[in-house]
Parts: C-alpha cells; sequence; structure tokens
C-alpha cells in the first residue's frame, strides 16, 4: 500500500513538474473553479477548452487567436482537456495560440470537468466567455467571430 501511494505522489511530481516546464499550468478541481468565477476576469475573457483530437477546437482556437491578436482588450486562457503531451503543447504552437495554458492535473477529470462548468457533458469545443463584467456564456460547438464578439459584450465599433 505504501508503495501505491510512493508511485501515485511521484506520477503527480513528474506530471506537474513536466507542465510548468513546457509553459503549462496543471488544473485541479479548486484552479478550475477560481478560472471560471466570471468576478475574477476584469477584461473580456475566453476560456477554451479543447483537446488535441477535435478539429473544431482547432479552428476556434485559430480564430481566438486572430481575434486576440487584432484587439488588446481580449484575453485568451486554453484548457486542454487531457494531460500535458508533446501533441497538446505542438498544436497550440503551431496555431500560434497566446496565453495562459492549462491541461489537466492529477485530479479526476470528472471532478474538474464539473468544477470548470457544471452545466458541461463533455462535448468539444466548449468556450467560455467573460464580459469583464461578471456575466459569463458558455458555447458549446464551433464558433465564429460575430458570435464571440456577442458573447464578450464588445460592440462592432471600433
Amino acid at each position: 500500500m505504501k508503495r501505491l501511494v510512493l508511485i501515485s505522489l511521484l506520477l503527480a511530481c513528474v506530471t506537474s513538474a513536466a507542465a510548468f516546464a513546457a509553459g503549462f499550468v496543471a488544473l485541479d478541481r479548486k484552479s478550475a473553479r477560481t478560472l471560471t468565477d466570471g468576478a475574477t476576469h476584469a477584461a473580456p475573457t475566453i476560456v477554451a477548452l479543447w483537446s488535441t483530437d477535435c478539429p473544431h477546437c482547432k479552428k476556434n482556437l485559430g480564430l481566438f487567436a486572430d481575434m486576440v491578436k487584432a484587439d488588446p482588450r481580449l484575453r485568451l486562457i486554453t484548457v486542454a482537456v487531457e494531460p500535458l503531451s508533446a501533441e497538446v503543447a505542438t498544436s497550440l504552437d503551431r496555431i500560434k495560440v497566446p496565453g495562459v495554458r492549462y491541461v489537466y492535473g492529477t485530479d479526476a477529470p470528472e471532478a474538474i470537468a464539473f468544477a470548470l462548468d457544471p452545466k458541461w457533458r463533455g462535448e468539444l469545443p466548449r468556450t467560455l466567455f467573460f464580459d469583464g463584467h461578471g456575466k459569463r456564456v458558455a458555447i458549446s460547438g464551433a464558433v465564429d467571430s460575430a458570435s464571440t464578439r456577442k458573447s464578450l459584450g464588445l460592440t462592432d465599433k471600433r
């Protein structure tokens, strides 16, 4: 039993160290709840939940990356709903996605998913939009620029 506990602790440390070394933050339930609290976002923020095997996720990420580059008011946070792997990092680098990057940590994936969004049933892509004033909108599926701007509470005027 002690050996199993020791192995589990070692695995958790290695996973956290690898995520940190690659520029990712390992997400747990507590940090997931904080991340998705509208009060923590003082600027329009996109929290994109994605996976390496989801083509629509990559389409959304490309759109969000372009929008963030074009509008300095926007923040983009990505959450890979899987453990850290080389493919996770290269997928974001290939699309040139800016912002803070999270991967699922050592908590149970279901617990992290529930902490991110209790109404979410695992469909991808899932995007949480925060308007910077406490309002949150959650959308599953591919989005376009107009629906993204509307969900963020942004007008078309520049």
